[in-house]
């Protein structure tokens, strides 16, 4: 599976267009039940509203991509939702817009405009994370060394995870697997060999990232 990019966390956002308000609620969904079980719930909860339009995409072996304009004219609202999803090259998320009419209508090139920019405006509002197939090692660090490979961490902005304190300091990193190989060798040429390095498992790590 290759990296890719999803929603920062499930949110919601609102904006009010002409009196109808728009609201999107976006979730990160794995699998396409994952989508549909969001999607019901969001229909729930939203039940008193005049619409509610959805796209996802998500990959269960291949690309699998649904929208619905849930009432709207054809094209105005699931087909705006899903291409701002493609568009930001977006992979396991959900997108919900709801629509409480305020009485004026926005005609097919208005309603299009509203659900493509309440969902691009709440993506960028609540962020992208993408999800990284990287490499990871359990690192053993002196302790006398320790204070500056934390701050050394902090400057290259690697995490630091599973912190074992006992004969020396042991921790758990993650490098990209394209920049792996120099990760590796600042360390050991900022450190002169003094920290052990072990390779553990290739895992996907969320890293933030911004809308475009």
């Amino acid at each position: 599976m290759e990296n890719y990019k999803t929603i920062a966390k499930s949110d919601s956002y609102l904006k009010e267009i002409k009196k109808s308000k728009f609201t999107v609620h976006l979730a990160q969904t794995n699998s396409e039940q994952e989508a549909k079980n969001f999607i019901d719930k969001i229909r729930q909860q939203e039940s008193g509203a005049t619409h509610n339009c959805f796209a996802f995409i998500v990959r269960e072996n291949v690309l699998i991509e649904r929208m619905s304009d849930d009432g709207e004219p054809s094209g105005t609202a699931g087909s705006p939702i899903l291409n701002v999803l493609q568009q930001q090259e977006m992979e396991n998320v959900t997108a919900v817009v709801t629509r409480y009419f305020g009485g004026i209508k926005l005609g097919a090139g208005g309603l299009i405009r509203a659900y493509s920019s309440t969902t691009a405006e709440g993506i960028k509002e609540i962020g992208l994370i993408e999800n990284r197939l990287q490499q990871g090692y359990q690192l053993e660090i002196p302790y006398h060394l320790y204070d500056k490979f934390e701050n050394y961490a902090k400057n290259e902005q690697i995490n630091l995870e599973n912190k074992q304190f006992s004969t020396d300091v042991s921790v758990n990193v993650f490098f990209d697997l394209d920049n792996e190989a120099n990760e590796v060798q600042q360390l050991v040429d900022q450190f002169q060999n003094q920290i052990k390095f072990t390779k553990t498992d290739q895992e996907f790590k969320q890293v933030p990232i911004s809308a475009h």
